[in-house]
């Protein structure tokens, strides 16, 4: 296998003392166990920094749980209000309705046709002959006047 290449870009601020300072303390182990301390020293600063990491991403869930229940319980509140004001109004609707239904219908016909009917005079009397052909029973038929 080939070696991955370096990279040509520069390093963070800080590597320099921080290795330089890894190595400096390996240098104070034997030298038959400096390889098993240096993989040790590696895992347990890879887990440091994971723990770390881990603990930054809890806080910041925590924050914005925390954030998002403040902002849910000024909502409730907003909204509580609203359903208040909403109830006050209702009661102010009813009033005037009530006081509106007290006032009397004007008396106009329904419709346009009914309105022609109601203004147009009574036609041509009925003649006799028709009178006595629409007899019932509760009125007798009466014959013709002569004239």
């Amino acid at each position: 296998m080939a070696k991955a290449e370096t990279m040509s870009t520069r390093s963070p601020r800080g590597t320099k003392p921080v290795s330089q300072a890894f190595f400096s303390a390996l240098e104070s182990i034997p030298a038959a166990s400096r390889a098993a301390v240096a993989k040790a020293a590696q895992v347990m600063i890879r887990d440091e920094l994971k723990t770390q990491r881990d603990a930054t991403k809890a806080a910041a869930v925590k924050q914005k749980a925390a954030q998002s229940v403040a902002t849910k319980s000024v909502a409730t509140k907003s909204v509580a209000a609203k359903k208040s004001v909403a109830a006050k109004k209702p009661e102010v609707k009813a009033k005037t309705t009530a006081t509106k239904a007290k006032a009397p219908a004007p008396k106009t016909p329904a419709s346009k046709a009914k309105a022609a009917k109601a203004a147009k005079p009574a036609s041509k009397k009925a003649s006799p002959k028709k009178a006595a052909t629409k007899a019932t029973p509760d009125k007798p038929v009466e014959a013709p006047a002569a004239a």
